[in-house]
């Protein structure tokens, strides 16, 4: 008969057995999980894994004392293209990048390209077609004065003559059609006319007016001060005016004072210089005019007006016998 110690020895046993049976399933052994580099190759591996490696891990989440060893993803192999030597067939070996200062081989299938100029001549055009387009002026070449300000400089004046050409354009008679005659007998060329005689001495665009001071206004008349400019230089200064009546009129009186100054200024280019001269203004005036008396219709009031031969008087006046 066992003695009393004995028995609860023996009755001890099988409850530590249980016990540790127990813990051990409660917690299993921990196991460190091996650190995977973030590398694209490594993501690659680890999507690949096999289906034992998933098993392992699931089984490691169920409290499993059983643990698989973690699998070891094989190394990315070197990434080759295949590259063609001079036989022709693949060589096996890696393409390098090349270097970016690195002139290309002879033998190498990189081609540098020639650039093209797209405004290049065509070799496909006729060869006289070339000469029938001017070379446009260079960048930076000047084809006019330089910047005057024109308002108060004297640049060019009296530097040099025009051309003959010009000089023919400019100073040409006038014809007896071009001149009129205003009522108080004053022969004058219209406006029109010195602008066209300008257009074709200087061309649209080789001349021009600039004023010289600020527009002056008085009760009934405007006047300021323009000059005239032609072919980059100064030809001549003079004072435009023209009468108004009502303030509306302010537009007009003023176009009408820069084209009286410009009938001014082009008295030193020789145009129209005949209406300045007396003994013209005599002999046309006996020529091709007549001074005649007329009426007014509605005053009835007489009074003695000139006008060209084989015109009529406008409306309101009429021609009458004296």
């Amino acid at each position: 008969m066992l003695s009393r110690a004995a028995q609860s020895l023996a009755q001890a046993a099988p409850a530590r057995a249980r016990t540790a049976a127990t813990a051990a399933v409660k917690r299993p052994a921990f196991v460190p999980r091996a650190r995977i580099a973030s590398s694209p190759a490594t993501s690659t591996a680890a999507r690949s894994a096999p289906a034992a490696a998933v098993k392992a891990a699931q089984s490691v989440a169920a409290g499993s004392s059983t643990v698989a060893p973690p699998v070891k993803s094989a190394a990315p192999e070197p990434l080759t293209f295949d590259v063609l030597d001079a036989a022709g067939g693949p060589s096996g070996a890696p393409l390098e990048p090349p270097a970016l200062d690195a002139e290309p081989a002879a033998s190498s299938s990189f081609v540098r390209a020639t650039p093209h100029n797209p405004f290049a001549a065509s070799a496909s055009l006729p060869a006289g077609s070339a000469g029938d387009w001017a070379p446009a002026p260079a960048m930076g070449t000047a084809t006019t004065t330089p910047d005057v300000d024109w308002s108060t400089s004297f640049h060019g004046m009296s530097a040099q003559p025009y051309s003959r050409e010009q000089a023919e354009i400019l100073m040409r008679p006038l014809e007896a059609h071009e001149i009129e005659i205003k009522p108080d007998g004053l022969l004058y060329l219209p406006e029109i006319l010195y602008r066209r005689i300008l257009n074709k001495a200087f061309g649209p665009g080789g001349w021009g007016m600039v004023p010289r001071g600020e527009m002056t206004v008085l009760k009934n008349l405007v006047t300021r001060e323009w000059g005239l400019v032609a072919g980059g230089r100064l030809v001549s200064v003079a004072r435009g005016e023209q009468q108004f009546f009502d303030p509306s009129g302010m537009p007009t009186a003023t176009e009408g004072c820069k084209s009286n100054a410009l009938m001014r200024c082009c008295k030193d280019l020789g145009i129209a210089s005949e209406l300045w001269d007396p003994v013209f203004i005599r002999a046309f005036k006996k020529q091709h005019c007549i001074e005649a008396w007329t009426e007014h219709v509605t005053s009835k009031k007489k009074q003695k007006r000139w006008r060209k031969k084989g015109l009529s008087f406008e409306y309101p006046y009429s021609e009458a016998a004296r």
